[in-house]
């Protein structure tokens, strides 16, 4: 039963997202009820309402990155501020407001705002070549800068030089049809795209992003086919501020859910980490950690401790060369899955009540899936899935016992709850050392192997050997 109603519910979330053109296709169908409104003001308003969303998406894409040297947030601010920008001109120049007469800019500046966001969506969505990406992350906020400045030097000479965009050939069939397909092209790539990264993580934001640019991908084909100012033409209007109406909701319930709009930028970030891990570039894994370190900032160093100590571990027990890579990879993703878990919740300062915790277990398996999703990350899967299971079946999120969980799952289990008991967390101060030790000891063989434990020991004590 359930499954019937998630099933009816995707196919009603399907129908809503593809209503402006099932919209636009009946009113086509029926000539009668497509009657012509020609509404100069109302037209200037709306206009000028999904600009400023345009501009308003921007400023949060900006104000949730740490830096514009991300190359995916950097071309999805482009994107929306060029929206902004170039559409706002489709409406500044609408007859009767700014000027008395109609110019080429207002139907070029349409055109011009919907393949402007499409190609730089679809450029946030794309993996660039190693040399590029390189060159983006030192120049992002120059090309930002600039970005801004032409588009104001658009809207300037778009009022001020009243015919400088007549020679533009927007009102030709063959111009149109070329930029309908390429902007629908680029949309639908950035849609897969961002539906990859949603399947990652199940984030609110990217779940929004990916409806949004659906909506998005349907104003070309309205814009090509809809008689101006009829009521079809006006629903692409419609349809683009429905857009970042859908993505302002989305961030919302983030917002509302993780307490921070930071996890859109952390979304993006893993995303375009993730990518560049699966080319080779290891040295994006401590972005990655970065990211996944900043949703709880009283474990900052976590992970890199955990890898550590597993690693200690791991040399003890005498796995080789190529199964320690691995497990320090796996040490260093174990908690990937938490880029999913609200922020409230991590960062509340008393103990987690039940609903609370069975969110926060939720991790686990999410950090799985994201690595299943990731190549490079495939083979460390399984541990990442498993670092919470203990040896008598009472972990999560299986219950596995024994040797149904993986080795190096068993070894970042004591390296991961070591590192948990020494330092301090929002609800308890951190145990001594040898306070910690003694709680391992304790639980060795219900939750532990004690291998693992042994090994983790000898190697605190090789450590604490060198130091003295």
């Amino acid at each position: 039963m359930a499954r019937s109603i998630s099933a009816l519910a995707r196919y009603l979330a399907a129908v809503a997202v593809a209503a402006p053109l099932l919209l636009f296709g009946l009113f086509r169908a029926f000539p009668g009820w497509d009657a012509a409104i020609v509404a100069n003001d109302e037209h200037f308003w709306i206009v000028g309402g999904t600009s400023l969303a345009a501009l308003l998406a921007c400023t949060v894409v900006v104000a949730s990155a740490r830096s514009l040297r991300e190359t995916r947030l950097l071309f999805l601010a482009l994107a929306f501020v060029s929206i902004a920008g170039i559409f706002s001109v489709h409406g500044l120049m609408t007859p009767g407001m700014i000027a008395d007469e109609f110019y080429a800019s207002v139907p070029v500046s349409a055109w011009l705002s919907v393949m402007a966001g499409a190609i730089f969506v679809a450029l946030s969505a794309l993996e660039m070549p190693r040399a590029i990406d390189r060159a983006i992350r030192q120049f992002g906020a120059v090309i930002f800068a600039w970005a801004v400045i032409g588009i104001a030097t658009y809207i300037v000479l778009s009022i001020e030089v009243n015919e400088w965009l007549n020679g533009v050939p927007t009102d030709e069939r063959e111009v149109q049809y070329a930029f309908t397909a390429a902007a629908m092209l680029l949309f639908a790539f950035a849609i897969y795209r961002y539906a990859q990264a949603y399947l990652f993580a199940r984030l609110p934001s990217q779940a929004a992003m990916v409806v949004a640019l659906a909506l998005l991908f349907q104003v070309p084909p309205i814009l090509l086919w809809g008689p101006v100012w009829h009521v079809s033409w006006w629903v692409y209007h419609a349809t683009y501020a429905a857009a970042f109406a859908v993505l302002f909701a989305g961030w919302a319930i983030e917002a509302r859910r993780a307490g921070s709009l930071r996890v859109i930028a952390d979304a993006l970030s893993m995303r375009d980490a993730l990518a560049q891990l699966n080319r080779g570039l290891h040295t994006h894994v401590l972005e990655l950690v970065d990211a996944i370190e900043a949703k709880d900032v009283s474990t900052l160093g976590h992970v890199t401790r955990v890898s550590a100590y597993a690693l200690g571990i791991g040399k003890q027990m005498g796995l080789p060369a190529h199964e320690l890579r691995s497990l320090v990879l796996a040490a260093q993703m174990h908690d990937v899955g938490k880029i999913g878990t609200p922020d409230a919740i991590l960062r509340k300062p008393g103990r987690l009540d039940e609903a609370e915790f069975a969110e926060v277990k939720r991790h686990a398996p999410r950090g799985g899936r994201i690595a299943l999703g990731v190549p490079a990350l495939r083979q460390v899967a399984p541990v990442i899935r498993a670092h919470h299971e203990r040896m008598q079946g009472q972990g999560y999120p299986d219950g596995l016992a024994g040797d149904e969980i993986p080795l190096h799952a068993r070894i970042i289990a004591v390296a991961d709850t070591y590192d948990a008991l020494t330092s301090d967390r929002p609800y308890r101060h951190a145990l001594t050392h040898d306070d910690a030790i003694a709680e391992v000891r304790r639980v060795t063989g219900a939750e532990f192997d004690p291998r693992c434990v042994a090994a983790f020991l000898a190697s605190i004590g090789e450590a604490e050997g060198r130091a003295a």
